[in-house]
């Protein structure tokens, strides 16, 4: 008879995950290290998750997940440039208090790992994706479709935590700068 699983191991499991992914790659990240750091038995591992492969997804998916947690206070109701204002300021948060996660994130997404079968776009990508529609539906992007824009917009808060990190002093310009950039690109003023 197996022992009931531990919703602390479990996540013991994927902490380990994402610091080992985040100091040897997704290639380098071997389950016995994902195990050893964790403080369980290689076998255990894999009594909560059947593969490497499913750990990987669940992994991301817990990722995905912790963005959308950290909206609590959503403006819903208001325009889309408070809305996507709001989105980039805790991107940018999450990113400069958590870089292992964005760099795993790239990492998983990039990996050709993932099983995006049954994906359900999290709160957070469908808030993003109708802040960006009616923010473009007026500019030379009303055509564009929201899924492409997402990505570009991803890329440019990705940009922006790395050079943040990399030239701190510039923390406050370069959020405004960000934004700045991407609200005219995309509303067209």
């Amino acid at each position: 008879m197996s022992r009931p699983r531990s919703g602390d191991k479990r996540k013991a499991i994927l902490d380990a995950a994402l610091q080992v992914c985040a100091e040897r790659g997704i290639g380098g990240a071997p389950t016995s290290a994902i195990s050893r750091m964790a403080g369980v038995a290689e076998g255990s591992l894999f009594t909560y998750f059947k593969t490497k492969d499913d750990l990987l997804n669940e992994l991301y998916h817990e990722l995905r997940m912790e963005f959308s947690r950290r909206l609590p206070d959503f403006p819903h109701g208001t325009d889309a440039h408070t809305r996507l204002r709001y989105i980039w300021e805790r991107f940018l948060d999450l990113g400069m208090e958590h870089p292992e996660q964005l760099k795993v994130l790239a990492q998983l997404r990039a990996s050709g790992r993932l099983i995006r079968d049954d994906e359900e776009p999290s709160f957070a990508l469908i808030e993003v994706m109708r802040a960006i529609s009616e923010a473009a539906s007026e500019g030379d992007f009303r055509e564009v479709p929201a899924e492409y824009l997402v990505l570009m917009i991803r890329a440019q808060l990705e940009v922006t935590v790395e050079f943040i990190h990399a030239h701190p002093e510039t923390s406050t310009a370069c959020r405004e700068w960000g934004f700045k950039m991407l609200w005219k690109e995309l509303a067209g003023n």
